[in-house]
């Protein structure tokens, strides 16, 4: 025993020695039929003070080997929970934003319930969210998103804002079946699940939508998007048959169809083998591709960046009549060739945000897209034109003109974003509508080439998702011509990677 302590002293002079040590704790350890050497190991670290044992804790990997450590012995015991639970509040900051005012026990109880869930629900199939295991996974998720960016913030090789609790939804992301599951959700709701409402959980959904930008990032792995058929019926449906918005105010968002959105592209964007917008997005540089949310999500309309990147998709005329004709249970493959995706087209738009210059907001723009909030439409300059500074920018309507090029053609929009309230206990949602046209005076638009643009931006300001329908004319909404479109903030096209980019997250 004696000189196993005396090799344990030398040995725990160096951080090394710690890094050799803790590599040394494995499950073996607790199991009661053990080796000399292990009731040798165990007695040595009772010699020790609880300071060098918590400084090997420390150096452990996994959530595993912490428990297995705490099982060795009386000395490992209290370095693990003594010391009025310090290793605990350590743990805490290593691995998630760190959220002021919780006790050393509080924190301890959170780690392990974090851990647990994370843990377990890379099990699940998330096929619908209605089981309570999987909507105990489901509240986790959405307290890390809620709760990021609390703290200290990292950068990352790019500068840009980094957060724990995003590296933490990543993991789980790639080692779940959230986002990326192996194969279609079953037609029959399982037992758990009878009784329950038809479609997804609408909390599991908002939680795919945010994590949904962390894929984006990464082309080397295999995106799984299944029924492409049943999401390109879902992106072109009429839009009485799918509204982004519901509820009595209009503000509750249609969270599913946003999610089949989001996968549409996703098929589209990262998918090699599909052979329509993988190559143009492997061509874009790192700063110009989708990205999560960069700080604290914030409730209320607040300007966005100004350079983004874009696509739309759309149908011919005769295509989306008969894929609107097919009946709801209709599980044929029937698919149509995406328009424009097809041809790998990225456009490039700049959004400007100027509450000291408002432009007029023409009629005919509010008659086809309903952009202004009926409580707040005192404060909008609606037919005037100079300078108007909102009270509550934050809680308001807030307007912007927008620049692009389409097929050759630059264009102009002009529209507005509206706060949005929580969605699923998640804040920081914006509605944003805008009109994209080709004339030089917004006093002559009434026979101008019009499109609606109807969307949500995503907590963050990052990502925005939405629908596009032509508005030259009276819009029947029963069978509007229309399809989805997908932005995202990036550096401009001429980039340089010191300076600062004018964005708001």
């Amino acid at each position: 025993m004696g000189s196993t302590s005396v090799l344990l002293d030398d040995r725990l002079q160096s951080t090394r020695s710690l890094r050799f040590l803790s590599s040394r704790i494995t499950t073996s350890s607790i199991y009661p039929n053990m080796s000399p050497g292990a009731i040798l190991t165990r007695t040595a670290f009772n010699t020790l003070p609880i300071e060098l044992n918590k400084a090997i804790a420390h150096y452990l990997e996994t959530d595993k080997d912490i428990v297995s450590f705490r099982l060795v012995c009386r000395g490992t015991n209290d370095a693990i929970d003594a010391d009025h639970g310090t290793f605990w509040r350590h743990m805490f900051r290593k691995n998630y934003a760190f959220k002021d005012g919780l006790t050393n026990k509080e924190l301890r109880r959170m780690y392990q319930r974090r851990a647990k869930m994370l843990r377990r629900g890379t099990g699940y199939d998330f096929f619908r969210g209605y089981k309570k295991r999987e909507q105990d996974v489901v509240e986790v998720l959405k307290d890390l998103i809620v709760e990021s960016f609390q703290g200290t913030v990292s950068f990352d090789e790019y500068g840009r804002p980094r957060c724990k609790n995003q590296d933490r939804l990543l993991e789980f992301v790639l080692n779940s079946k959230i986002l990326l599951n192996d194969r279609r959700p079953p037609e029959e709701a399982s037992r758990a699940e009878k009784g329950e409402i038809k479609g997804m959980n609408p909390m599991l959904v908002a939680v795919k939508i945010m994590c949904s930008p962390l894929v984006f990032e990464h082309e080397n792995i295999k995106h799984h998007v299944f029924a492409v058929e049943q999401l390109q019926r879902a992106v072109y449906a009429a839009t009485n048959k799918a509204p982004i918005y519901e509820g009595l105010d209009h503000t509750d968002l249609n969270v599913e169809w946003i999610m089949k959105c989001l996968d549409f592209f996703r098929h589209h964007m990262m998918n090699q083998e599909v052979m329509t917008l993988s190559d143009a997005m492997e061509n874009l540089s790192t700063l110009q591709k989708p990205t999560v949310w960069q700080g604290p999500l914030q409730k209320g309309a607040f300007p966005l960046s100004k350079h983004w990147k874009g696509t739309y998709s759309f149908l011919d005329s005769n295509e989306q009549r008969k894929i609107r004709a097919l009946p709801n249970d209709d599980d044929s493959e029937i698919y149509f060739s995406d328009k424009n995706v097809d041809e790998g087209k990225i456009q490039s738009l700049e959004l400007d945000f100027d509450p000291d210059h408002q432009l007029k907001w023409p009629l005919i723009f509010e008659e086809r897209l309903k952009s202004l909030r009926s409580n707040l439409e005192s404060n909008v300059p609606l037919k005037t034109q100079g300078r108007s500074k909102f009270k509550d920018a934050a809680g308001g309507n807030l307007q912007f003109m927008g620049t692009g090029t389409d097929l050759e053609d630059d264009f102009r929009a002009i529209g507005w974003l509206n706060a949005l309230p929580d969605q699923c206990g998640i804040p920081g949602w914006q509605r944003i509508t805008f009109m994209k046209h080709f004339a030089e005076d917004l006093d002559d638009v009434d026979s101008d080439n019009l499109w609606a643009y109807e969307g949500v931006v995503l907590p963050g300001g990052r990502i925005i998702v939405g629908r596009w329908w032509f508005a030259s004319e009276t819009v029947d909404f029963n069978r509007d011509y229309n399809g989805p479109f997908i932005l995202w903030a990036a550096e401009p096209d001429n980039f340089d990677e010191t300076s600062d980019d004018e964005s708001n997250n």
